[in-house]
This record gives C-alpha cells, sequence and structure tokens, in this order.
C-alpha cells in the first residue's frame, strides 16, 4: 500500500504564504492555502478606485532575484510570467535647495550624479560605499540622508532597479498562478475556525464553513513586530501631472535632524517631513510618510487627525513642486497604522521581520512563518525537518 502523502494547510495567502507553499510543494507535499480574503496578497494587494489603480502595501516589495529563486524551485522562470521593467533612474532624491540626485542601477552613473551635486570626494565615497558598505565615510548630508533613509521609513525607499510591471498585486498574483498550476489548492474566502488535536500535533483544522479538513502540519503567520516606525499611505488619483519626479522619489525637508529625533525618539509626527512618492502613471500616487508605532505613540489614527496629517501632506507636496496638487485631487484613500493593526501587524508596523519564524509553543507540527519570502522559506524548511 502506498504510503499516503502528507498534507500541510498554509493559513494566508500573503507572499509568505505563497513561498513556503511552492517551497513545501517542489518537496512533494500537499498544500492547502486558505485565505479569508478575495485573493492573495495579503499587504501587497491591489485597490482599486474610481479608475485609479494603486498597491496597498506599505512599500519594500521583495527583489526579483528572490522571487526567481521561490518560482525556480517548481522549475518555473519568472521571465515566463511577467513584464519586468527596469526603473532608469531607480529613485530621484530632492532637496530642499532644490537639486537633485538620481540613483542608477549602474553605480557609476550614480556616482556621477553625486559628483554633480556634492563634488567628486563625494562620489569617491559612495563608490567606496557600495564596495565596503561603510556609510560613515559619506561626509555630505545629502548623500547620507538618502542612503541612511531606510531607517527612517522602515524600508528603502530607494528600492530595486527592476520591478514587476503592475507592482506588488502582480507579484502575489504571478505566484497564486503558479500555485494553482502546481496543484497547490487555494482556498479563498475561508478562515480557519478551529483544530483537532490528538496529544501534541493538529490532526485536522475545520474551517468557518464547517468542514474537516485532515493535516499533518499548519503554518500559521507570525503577529512579528517589524522594525522601524510605522507609516502612513496616501493613494491619491489627481488630473494632474509633474515632469521634475521620476518612477520613485524622496523629498528631505529642511529640518532632517528635527524630523528624526520627532519621530523615532519623541514619537511625534514630524513637522517637516521626508516624503516618498510614487507616480503609478495614469494620475495614480502612492505617497508614504513616517509616523510613529502605535507603541511610542497610541494616538486616535480612526479620528480626525489623520485626515488632517494627510492634508498637511498634500500641502506640504505642494510646497515642494507639485502645484495644485490639491485642487486636481479625485481621489484621496489614506492607510494609517491603525490599518495596519487591524490587519495583525503589531504596533502598527507594516514591515515585519522574516527571522521571526517559531515553532508553536505547544503543538510540535505548527509554525508560524516570518514575513515575506525568506519568511515563508523558514517555515516550509521546518515543515520538512519536522516530517521527514
Amino acid at each position: 500500500m502506498a504510503k499516503r502523502t502528507n498534507h500541510v494547510i498554509v493559513v494566508g495567502a500573503g507572499l509568505g504564504g505563497l513561498a513556503g507553499a511552492l517551497h513545501l510543494r517542489s518537496a512533494g507535499y500537499e498544500v492547502t492555502i486558505i485565505e479569508r480574503q478575495p485573493g492573495p496578497g495579503g499587504r501587497f494587494g491591489a485597490l482599486e478606485i474610481d479608475g485609479f489603480r494603486f498597491d496597498v502595501g506599505p512599500g519594500g516589495a521583495p527583489a526579483l532575484r528572490d522571487l526567481s529563486a521561490v518560482l525556480g524551485v517548481v522549475g518555473e522562470r519568472l521571465d515566463d510570467w511577467a513584464e519586468v521593467q527596469v526603473l532608469d533612474p531607480v529613485c530621484r532624491a530632492h532637496y530642499p535647495d532644490g537639486a537633485t540626485i538620481d540613483v542608477f542601477d549602474d553605480p557609476h552613473r550614480t556616482a556621477e550624479a553625486i559628483a554633480a551635486v556634492c563634488g567628486r570626494a563625494e562620489a569617491r565615497a559612495y563608490l567606496r560605499w557600495r564596495r565596503w558598505g561603510a556609510l560613515a565615510g559619506l561626509t555630505d548630508p545629502r548623500t547620507r540622508r538618502l542612503f541612511g533613509a531606510a531607517a527612517l521609513f522602515g524600508y528603502d525607499p530607494i528600492g530595486e532597479s527592476r520591478c514587476v510591471r503592475g507592482g506588488g498585486d502582480a507579484l502575489a498574483r504571478i505566484m497564486a498562478s503558479v500555485c494553482e498550476k502546481h496543484g497547490i489548492s487555494m482556498w479563498y474566502r475561508m478562515r480557519v475556525g478551529k483544530w483537532k488535536t490528538e496529544r501534541d500535533r493538529v490532526v485536522a483544522v475545520v474551517t468557518d464553513g464547517g468542514e474537516s479538513v485532515p493535516v499533518d502540519a499548519v503554518v500559521l503567520p507570525r503577529r512579528t513586530v517589524g522594525r522601524g516606525p510605522s507609516c502612513l499611505m496616501l493613494h491619491l488619483g489627481a488630473a494632474g501631472s509633474y515632469g521634475r519626479i521620476a518612477r520613485r522619489n524622496v523629498h528631505f525637508g529642511r529640518a532632517w535632524r528635527r524630523s528624526r529625533h520627532e519621530l523615532l525618539v519623541r514619537g511625534e509626527l514630524m513637522r517637516d517631513p521626508t516624503i516618498a512618492v510614487e507616480d503609478s502613471g495614469g494620475g495614480a500616487y502612492r505617497v508614504a510618510v513616517p509616523v510613529p508605532d502605535l507603541r511610542l505613540a497610541p494616538m486616535d489614527w480612526d479620528g480626525i487627525a489623520a485626515r488632517a496629517y494627510a492634508g498637511e501632506i498634500v500641502a506640504t507636496l505642494e510646497a515642494r513642486g507639485y502645484l495644485d496638487l490639491g485642487m486636481s485631487l479625485s481621489v484621496s484613500y489614506v492607510v494609517t497604522p491603525a490599518h495596519w493593526a487591524r490587519q495583525g501587524m503589531a504596533y502598527g508596523i507594516p514591515f515585519g521581520d522574516s527571522s521571526h519564524t517559531r515553532r508553536h509553543p505547544a503543538l510540535a507540527n505548527v509554525v508560524y512563518s516570518g514575513s515575506g519570502l525568506q519568511g515563508g522559506r523558514r517555515a516550509a524548511h521546518w515543515i520538512m525537518g519536522s516530517l521527514s
């Protein structure tokens, strides 16, 4: 009699859950993904309002080399599934004195852009930093702000030079399609209501519809505390266009040190904020503003304060060159730390940690997955080891 194939339930069709499912499937396991939403994506979903399409994730989509590696475990190539764009420039930094520095995929082109604004010595320091990772070698405050901005945002606002057309939501849809092709069952609009145990193991999960599903192991999303501050996201649909911006942009305020202190130490909103703007095309703009997390500053983001601060951000962008932005808006959708917290992100911090993969303290065949592709991979390998 043939041995039964082990069946693993993965709860959540975010990038981590999808990645874990593909790794498990590549090892021969039967896998079912249970997702409460109507489609995949988790934090990297999409939103359509009045003809504008927005990525609703907090930023920091995974590198395509990592996505290629995940697809590769089941023998798939990213180029067969997606149209890959190369951003040129990758990001444009805007400074209060009107100067701009473009960051390119080619570090020597970036060095030339730095030299034009900060001088040759700083350009050489940048190349040394790229090679050795010594940020202390940069002496100009403009380059130190640009390449140290990840600590302020919680993710690197410069981002990767290569991206999938369609944004973070497209990544999730691609991964879900690959899952389905390779026989992974996708159950949407469904929750795990409870589970049945024998001694220290889960033997079945029961959906909210009452269906009992035999199982050999379960992967759960971990409610992790991310690193860095939280983030206020403005999804803006506007009639205007702005020729001085790139696809990705970072706009720095004058009071950099004071703003960092307000945000990271005092737990206050930045009075002179640094803002990231992504031009998604067609008048759709995604605006990210670092704000304190709910542990440092338990603010009432469901009240009028969120809309008031969003209005201040729009006014700040107008002062920094987005002329008449407020008047041209037909869509303004704001995502706050309170939204992130309701999605299970501790203290409203939407930037998870892939290293937070942990075994359940009482159940030997249940593992909590850290976030992202690497968190899913780690969870899958833990399951493989426990069932081998």
